[in-house]
């Protein structure tokens, strides 16, 4: 490595900790705000509430890590720009591109870990900040009602209500299953006092209930069989994939993403779930076209205030996020295909990237 590139890749290092720290700081003040005083009466510890935050920070990183790169590359590249240092290297016969190799590379790495982060980390943060807060209004004697679940299983045409579920303990109560048959007529259905999920057969024990069997030619009632407790080995749908139906869809992990597609993609609530599914891989370019909307601005013009550049390369990535956030409500609810409406806006900025890179050469 040249010495000019390690030069460049210690400002840069140095101006995306300091973004780093900057945005996640003034997020967790944000929060302090507004659950202070919810923490003092429920007595939390030291030691929780450095777990807490430090969970809260990690749930915030696939947010933080474009827009630090943003800023990062923006201000690194801008000030030796202002120093007219990059135009010595240009002088050099070095193009911006190769200046910047050590800054894309590291982007690189930046963006591959967002997609690990967002896809098995960050989830799991948010369910323990999610479970923690819950607690914490228990200790504080408040009360958490239980929620109401209505999820339908596509695949396997079923339609499950839980009157009263509770997440903490994922004890299922007043459960109600409707199955439907080929013709998406009512075969069976189901009520149960308490439902069970076995974590080591792989499937739903419901107890003190009843099975009611329906004419399929008449859709009357048949028989009505009682039961004390009854194994349903074909009931194979998962708490979890029931939960994440209570979750807003940024908050999903990858695997949950992937079993609630499974169950979920013809129905037009699956197309939030596809949806989600392409934004993860989708966050791996955004990472990488906020770095290179942000150098031609940062090395453009000397006689032009920084400021300026700024505000321009800033205004263009906020009409970027916010077709972005459109195209994405269009897709979620089923007017446009999910993967269109992710990716058309990445391919839309390309042309004016590729321009302005152009221009700063």
């Amino acid at each position: 490595m040249k010495l000019l590139h390690r030069y460049i890749l210690s400002k840069w290092l140095k101006s995306f900790a300091c973004a780093c720290f900057i945005i996640i700081s003034l997020l967790l003040l944000e929060d302090v705000y507004k659950n202070f005083y919810l923490f003092i009466k429920a007595k939390i510890g030291p030691a929780e509430l450095v777990g807490y935050y430090f969970f809260l920070g990690i749930s915030f990183v696939s947010f933080v890590i474009p827009l630090a790169i943003f800023l990062s590359v923006i201000f690194s590249l801008g000030q030796l720009h202002w120093k007219n240092e990059i135009i010595g290297a240009q002088c050099a016969g070095m193009s911006i591109l190769a200046i910047s190799k050590t800054i894309i590379i590291g982007g690189i790495i930046l963006a591959l870990s967002n997609l690990v982060f967002e896809s098995f980390i960050i989830p799991s943060a948010i369910d323990y900040v999610t479970t923690f807060r819950l607690k914490a209004n228990l200790r504080g004697g408040y009360r958490t009602a239980a929620s109401r679940i209505g999820f339908y299983n596509y695949r396997d045409k079923r339609i499950w209500f839980f009157k009263s579920f509770d997440k903490l303990s994922h004890v299922a109560k007043d459960v109600t299953i409707n199955c439907y048959g080929g013709d998406n007529v009512e075969e069976s259905r189901i009520f149960a006092k308490t439902a069970i999920f076995s974590k080591d057969k792989k499937y739903w024990t419901c107890e003190n209930g009843s099975i009611i069997t329906f004419d399929l030619q008449t859709g009357l009632p048949a028989s009505v069989k009682l039961f004390a407790e009854k194994d349903f080995e074909t009931f194979t749908e998962t708490p979890e994939v029931m939960v994440a139906s209570l979750k807003k869809t940024k908050d999903l992990s990858f695997p949950e993403v992937l079993d609630a597609i499974k169950y979920c993609h013809r129905e037009p609530a699956g197309n939030a779930f596809c949806v989600k599914f392409h934004q993860i891989f989708a966050n791996v370019a955004n990472c990488m076209i906020v770095m290179f909307l942000a150098i031609p601005f940062a090395v453009m013009g000397i006689r032009v205030n920084p400021f300026v550049n700024i505000a321009r390369a800033s205004g263009l990535l906020l009409i970027f996020f916010f077709l972005g956030t459109i195209f994405a409500a269009l897709g979620s609810n089923g007017i446009i295909r999910p993967a269109f409406a992710v990716w058309i806006t990445d391919i839309l900025i390309i042309l004016p990237i590729m321009k302005l890179l152009r221009r700063a050469m």
